[in-house]
């Protein structure tokens, strides 16, 4: 008896999946994964964003503005001797740009992940030197 039971769990299980299977297959053809869902209820309203502006868009609004500048300094450290300055070396024409147009500029990173607060290893003293 306990057989027939399974045989019968089986083969509902098998049609189950296969009805599954059939119905998938039906609204495929009708779809695309690329089409867009089926709308309903209100539409959203639609509207054009601007274009990412550059420092060179704003230049006029600079003077006097406090600006924060995140800068990625993650320089390759021995010890406390830089090793390769490239990072920050690309960071300074921004930096000189925004002072020259008249901006206060302020400049923030980090540098590394201390795990229980800060440690030596992870400062940024010898970046702000080279600066």
């Amino acid at each position: 008896p306990t057989a027939i039971v399974k045989s019968n769990e089986n083969k509902f299980k098998m049609k189950f999946f296969s009805a599954v299977v059939l119905a998938l297959a039906a609204t495929a053809s009708t779809t695309s994964a690329f089409a867009p869902a089926a709308k309903f209820g209100v539409r959203a309203p639609t509207f054009e964003l601007e274009a990412k502006k550059s420092i060179e868009d704003i230049a006029d609004e600079l003077k006097g503005k406090k600006v924060l500048v995140r800068c990625d300094v993650n320089v390759p450290l021995d010890g406390k001797t830089i090793t390769d300055d490239t990072r920050i070396r690309s960071s300074i024409p921004t930096i000189k740009y925004l002072q020259e147009k008249g901006a206060i500029v302020t400049v923030c990173s980090h540098l590394g992940r201390p795990k229980d607060g800060p440690e030596d290893k992870f400062s940024l003293g010898p970046c702000a030197e080279r600066m």
